[in-house]
């Protein structure tokens, strides 16, 4: 028997005989180029081939090959338009969507920034993290990260209350209503029972928006990185202004609920002293307070009553204020951290230990869209940016701080 071979494009390709038994040694060149009508197997040789092209082509159209060349090449064409040239070179040359996964985040936000100023909306879809249920993008990831740093520097109410993290839109925590009693008897005699009555709080999830308004030179003509953090503290500061006000102000219906709110509802306590604030009658707010809790407390104080409450002094005649030592340390009254807060009344003091009384659930999904104001924004060449972000709060032991009503 002859060796046994296949045509392939016009090619002889001969099968070892060994791998078929065959005893016959008869030997011939490979890759022989012969003429097609020269096969005595010219059909089932067409047959084969067409059925590879059947096969290639099947796999280009199940990969969807034909189109992601095709993509590739319109997103080559437009990144290379005039509209998109400031953004390329802001992203060192970088594609924004094929090289996506090898952009700095110093890139990614500036980028998208970039994106959001010159309505770029394709720009914009590529460098966010997907669509938000209201319509708006959603930040970079790498932009919430580095918002979160100076969200939590000192003096912020975030910094100073239990933080929770969550992925749904509501929680439910646990309040201590009645604490235990502890009765003493006699030996072998009936014990009095006691009991310790736990309710539950549902904290929601609510939105909280704010509007920025930026110079569209601000980003367009950036070139430098730098004006990342500037757009970070912007967005913090706007941010950071919104949340001390919902958690000591909120309504508890449309935002989350504020300490004041929980005050008006008894469920933190008021130590009556009327007059003029004293020496004594902030050490009675203090030790109103009991000791567990006094541990982490934190004054709240308007900034305008600071103003007096500096000046107080104790039975020896000094100060009973002090001055913070550093800039990124609070000032201390009789010992304790002072929070200035521009939401909490002037003529109230509050002394908490604020990570066992309040929880603010954090769902760190900041939405973002550019505001269609054609007024004051567009005579002032600027660019209004709203910015959403989702929180939620309420006071779940409210035993563990106390208020003054404070003249």
């Amino acid at each position: 028997m002859g060796k046994k071979y296949i045509i392939v494009s016009g090619k002889k390709h001969y099968i070892d005989d060994a791998q078929l038994g065959d005893d016959d040694n008869a030997e011939a060149p490979k890759d022989t180029e012969i003429p097609a009508e020269q096969s005595g197997d010219e059909s089932l040789n067409e047959e084969a081939q067409k059925a590879a092209k059947a096969m290639a082509n099947a796999l280009r159209t199940e990969l969807g090959i034909d189109e992601i060349r095709a993509n590739q090449d319109r997103v080559e064409k437009y990144m290379d338009s005039h509209e998109n040239s400031k953004l390329k070179a802001l992203l060192h040359g970088k594609n924004l969507i094929t090289d996506k996964d090898s952009l700095t985040a110093e890139e990614k936000i500036v980028g998208f920034f970039h994106a959001l100023v010159t309505q770029n909306d394709a720009a914009v879809k590529a460098l966010s993290e997907g669509v938000a249920a209201d319509g708006g993008n959603l930040f970079p990831a790498e932009f919430v990260a580095e918002l979160i740093k100076p969200l939590s520097n000192v003096g912020t109410m975030r910094s100073l209350v239990r933080v929770i993290p969550v992925k749904r839109n509501s929680i439910t925590a646990p309040s201590v209503l009645n604490r235990p009693k502890i009765y003493w008897t006699a030996e072998n005699a009936a014990k009095t029972t006691t009991t310790a009555n736990f309710g539950t709080k549902t904290i929601t999830v609510r939105k909280a928006a704010a509007i920025l308004y930026s110079s569209d030179e601000l980003i367009e003509d950036s070139t430098e990185f730098d004006v990342v953090q500037m757009i970070i503290d912007m967005f913090a500061e706007a941010i950071t202004e919104e949340e001390d006000r919902v958690i000591l102000r909120g309504n508890g219906t449309t935002e989350p609920r504020g300490i004041e709110t929980a005050r008006a509802n008894s469920e933190i306590a008021t130590t009556g002293f009327s007059g003029t604030t004293t020496f004594d009658k902030l050490k009675t707010l203090k030790y109103s307070l009991k000791a567990k809790y006094r541990r982490g407390a934190t004054w709240l104080i308007h900034p305008n009553k600071i103003a007096a409450v500096d000046q107080i002094k104790d039975s020896d005649g000094r100060y009973i204020w002090q001055d913070a030592v550093t800039s990124d340390k609070p000032a201390l009254l009789l010992g304790h951290p002072v929070s200035e807060q521009y939401d909490v009344p002037e003529n109230t003091i509050y002394f908490g230990n604020w990570k066992l009384a309040y929880w603010l659930i954090d769902r760190k999904q900041m939405t973002v869209k550019v505001t269609n104001d054609e007024t004051q924004a567009f005579r002032n060449d600027q660019t209004g940016i709203r910015v959403v972000t989702r929180i939620g709060g309420d006071v779940v032991l409210g035993e563990a701080a106390k208020a003054a009503n404070a003249a």
